[in-house]
């Protein structure tokens, strides 16, 4: 694992709006530094040699900007440089289990340019938030402190991202799939489905749970799995109700001629005619 530094981390803008959030959680918040940290992983048995090494900083670096590009932290040397601070460093980067849309394109241009040894680059920023407690000792507030954890939410997509508590020695993440179970609406019926749906976050309505129950339990004779209801709730998501919006509708007992779709496909005609494409594949 091969590492860069580039300071400043964030622009004049979103720097004041970053201390300004963090001074909201914490009136203690006194200033805030930042860079960004690159982590590059190089294929197996491959190294970077010199000319390999300007390249990738040419891509690395902000236009004539050469100087503020290390492999040394810039955050480090300030702290050595300003004595008499307490602090709190915060890292946040994204979620490593898979590889960024970021670094899938950096690895691209890494690639064009003869980089064929780089496997993967992400980037996270770091954070140094000053902490005014009137003590004249340079030391950093536990990580772990309710203070940090504060600081750190107002910070980053806890989606897409999370924090580092300690630099990247790789990307490897040691994360074990749960096990799959049986979800027991034989013995159960419904409540069954309701605790899972609540555990798993499943989002299925009164009318899906009386659906699946049914299903389960009078037609299939049998208890369906965790990964099951985790596969019906992606069917039911907004991104998959074709069946719905293409599908039969029968309001009061009386079928309706057109499908969902066919009534938005049906604005087309009456508006200008000339989109190759609009609505061809339902989209």
């Amino acid at each position: 694992m091969i590492k860069y530094y580039r300071f400043p981390g964030l622009s004049a803008c979103s720097h004041q709006e970053s201390l300004s959030k963090l001074q909201k959680v914490s009136a203690r918040v006194s200033w805030l530094a930042t860079e960004t940290c690159f982590y590059i992983e190089l294929n197996q048995g491959y190294q970077l040699l010199i000319q390999d090494e300007k390249k990738l900083l040419w891509i690395l670096t902000l236009p004539f900007d050469e100087k503020n590009i290390s492999k040394n932290s810039f955050l480090d040397d300030k702290l050595a440089q300003e004595p008499g601070r307490q602090y709190v460093a915060l890292e946040i980067g994204p979620r490593l289990n898979f590889s960024t849309a970021w670094s899938t394109n950096a690895v691209s241009i890494c690639h064009s340019v003869g980089l064929v040894q780089v496997k993967r680059i992400e980037e996270s920023l770091r954070y140094l938030v000053g902490i005014d407690d009137g003590d004249d000792t340079t030391a950093p507030i536990d990580y772990n402190a309710e203070l940090s954890e504060s600081l750190a939410s107002v910070l980053y997509d806890k989606m897409t991202q999370c924090t580092y508590k300690q630099p990247l020695e790789g990307f490897d993440v040691d994360i074990k799939p749960d096990q799959w179970f049986e979800v027991d609406v034989l013995s159960k019926g419904r409540s069954a489905l309701e605790k899972v749906n609540r555990d798993l976050g499943l989002a299925f309505d009164d009318w899906d749970l009386d659906y699946y129950t049914k299903l389960f339990s009078d037609y299939l004779n049998r208890n369906p799995t965790s990964v099951e209801c985790f596969d019906l709730a992606q069917s039911n998501s907004e991104h998959s109700r074709h069946w719905f919006f293409r599908g039969k509708m029968v309001i009061d007992g009386e079928e309706i001629q057109e499908s969902l779709m066919d009534m938005v496909k049906k604005t087309n005609k009456l508006s200008n005619n000339n989109s190759v494409i609009r609505l061809a594949d339902n989209s």
